[in-house]
């Protein structure tokens, strides 16, 4: 009896100590999002659709690099030390997806087609010179194919960062295809975001140093204002990669493919040979599979990099951006010419 009595004792107080817990990291969190509530964003608001969307614009004059994100809760955040070390003499232009970081949510579907149309009114209200060129990191990446096929003719080229590639049941095996598309735990980092976990668990989304300074000033103290549209995002994954995957073609607009290099990315987190083998293999044929997406593409590896080249290797995007812009600009050169001569002919 007196066992059960100090069992249950015990039991009591550990249920106190979880309760105080629980207690103290909501409080926590409260009086944290209160104060991320007074930090100024770093870019402009714009009306879309009856909801503020967020954008960070850089420099003047065309084509306009617009920069779209991975499935990935730090938003324009992840190319904001990019835009920082790219030229002026071109626009540049990072944003946050609907309900992502300063970017109200609104009430459009998180469809791949809503969020083109979101783009494009943004783009059109901030009144950023065209053409443009697509920049799509992983998710960004696919969603790149939407914009594509809806607004053609405003768009000069595209850069694909390691892109997801959309029917991947192609390349991997059932079970590999269940492992690599399982997704976040929603309802555990759901409690995680009331209870002040979430902005523990990701203080480290990136690199500890001085270049990524003022990202880290802010992730995670911004974390929770993107945690319910990046699951929502999460949850409409199966039905926009079936959607992507039925746009196969972007013409002959400028493509290039940067594909990840490191062939030890996945050592730490995968310990199984034979499974690591699989997943570069397929990836390596799906990367090589994107540059049938346009009659004039090529593939550029980064060999020091992970799947974010946007850490890794920033400057290899840099110098691929400054390449597809030189080639738009040689484009509208010849067009201009040609125009010129054919005027002079005229009689």
């Amino acid at each position: 009896m007196k066992i059960a009595k100090w069992l249950k004792r015990i039991g009591m107080l550990l249920l106190l100590i979880v309760i105080l817990v629980l207690m103290t990291g909501f409080i926590f969190e409260e009086i944290s999002r209160s104060k991320a509530e007074k930090i100024h964003p770093d870019g402009q608001l714009e009306e879309v659709d009856n909801h503020k969307m967020h954008y960070l614009r850089k420099g003047t004059g065309g084509p306009t690099v617009v920069f779209e994100t991975a499935f990935d809760p730090a938003g324009h955040l992840q190319w904001y030390h990019i835009q920082q070390n790219l030229p002026q003499t071109f626009t540049t232009f990072s944003y946050d997806r609907s309900g992502i970081l300063w970017s109200e949510r609104g009430t459009n579907a998180k469809t791949g087609e809503k969020i083109a149309e979101e783009l494009h009114t943004l783009l059109e209200n901030s009144k950023v010179p065209k053409p443009y060129i697509l920049v799509g990191h992983s998710f960004g990446g696919m969603l790149t194919r939407f914009f594509v096929k809806k607004y053609p003719e405003e768009v000069a080229g595209v850069v694909l960062v390691d892109s997801q590639y959309p029917a991947d049941e192609k390349y991997l095996s059932p079970e590999l295809y269940t492992m690599v598309n399982q997704g976040l735990p929603v309802g555990f980092l759901k409690f995680a975001n009331t209870f002040g976990a979430a902005r523990l668990m990701f203080s480290n989304m990136f690199p500890a140093t001085a270049q990524y300074q003022y990202q880290n000033s802010l992730m995670p103290a911004l974390l929770y204002k993107s945690a319910d549209a990046t699951l929502e995002e999460q949850d409409q994954m199966k039905s926009i990669k079936t959607e992507a995957a039925k746009i196969n073609s972007f013409g002959s607009v400028p493509l290039f493919v940067i594909t990840a290099g490191d062939q030890t990315r996945y050592n730490s987190f995968i310990k199984d040979q034979k499974i690591k083998n699989e997943i570069l293999t397929a990836w390596d044929k799906m990367q090589k599979d994107l540059l049938n997406l346009s009659t004039d593409s090529r593939q550029i590896i980064a060999e020091k990099s992970g799947h974010y080249i946007n850490q890794d290797q920033p400057e290899i995007i840099a110098d691929a951006v400054n390449d597809m812009v030189k080639k738009n600009h040689s484009q509208i050169n010849k067009l201009l010419t040609y125009h010129l001569k054919l005027k002079r002919n005229l009689p």
